[in-house]
C-alpha cells in the first residue's frame, strides 16, 4: 500500500504541490519512528516492563507529527490493517514487519 496526498501551497510568486508519504516498513523513516515509538510506550517499573499503551494511537499520532512530509491519516489506515489498533498492537502486530527489513 503507497500512497500519497498532495497539497498545493501557493506563495506570491510561484505554486509547489508538496507530496505526503504513507510510512511503510519500506519508508527510510520507519527505524526512527519504530524507536521513537518504542521509546514512548515502554517504561520499567520495579525493574519490570510495563507499557504507557492508552489503548488507542495517540503516542503514535503524535510521534508521526514529528515527521516530515507523513500523510497521518493514511498510515493510521494503514497500521490499522496490519493489527495496530493502539500503540501496543503497532509494536507487537507489526514486529513481524519490522523484522523483516
Amino acid at each position: 500500500m503507497k500512497s500519497n496526498t498532495s497539497e498545493t501551497f501557493q506563495t506570491a510568486d510561484e505554486t509547489t504541490e508538496y507530496r505526503k508519504e504513507v510510512l511503510t516498513p519500506s519508508h527510510k523513516l520507519w527505524p526512527t519512528f519504530r524507536k521513537k515509538l518504542d521509546d514512548a510506550i515502554t517504561t520499567y517499573v520495579d525493574g519490570k516492563l510495563h507499557s504507557r499503551c492508552r489503548g488507542d494511537l495517540s503516542l503514535t499520532t503524535d510521534i508521526l507529527r514529528s515527521l516530515d512530509n507523513i500523510d497521518i491519516k493514511e498510515t493510521l489506515i494503514f497500521l490499522k490493517e496490519y493489527g495496530g489498533h493502539c500503540d501496543c498492537k503497532v509494536i507487537m502486530n507489526l514486529a513481524r514487519l519490522w523484522n523483516n527489513r
